[in-house]
């Protein structure tokens, strides 16, 4: 499995817009086997969900997307898992223990948004 997470200043991004890049994390049974930084190409979103697609994404684990971004992740099929803030590794080891659940129309009470976090009940919003 590949998971990509947007990077932004050593943290995972709550957008797609300016970030540094992806971090793609692989897994082997849970236990991630490889990391490498992709530095993001192209200067809006829409130019990130594209540099995605080559590298056969199975989720992208982010912060709280705006509904724009959502979107555009959904038109090309990838798996959002919204709402997680902290470091790239910290995701991809939250993810890999369902600890972050699928919801691409994720929006959090918390945070200003409707509707409820993919992380409820696990410390909203994915904030330590």
């Amino acid at each position: 499995m590949r998971i990509a997470i947007p990077v932004i200043g050593g943290r995972t991004a709550d957008t797609l817009s300016g970030i540094e890049g992806f971090q793609f994390f692989e897994d082997d049974h849970g236990r991630i086997v490889r990391s490498f930084l992709v530095p993001r190409e192209g200067a809006d979103a829409a130019a990130a969900v594209a540099q995605l697609e080559p590298y056969g994404v199975d989720a992208l684990v982010c912060g709280a997307l705006p509904g724009e971004e959502r979107l555009e992740t959904a038109a090309v099929g990838i798996p959002l898992f919204p709402a997680f803030s902290g470091a790239p590794e910290e995701a991809a080891l939250a993810f890999l223990g369902g600890a972050v659940t699928r919801d691409p129309n994720n929006k959090c009470n918390a945070c200003g948004f409707q509707s409820s976090c993919s992380l409820s009940g696990k410390g909203g919003c994915g904030k330590p």
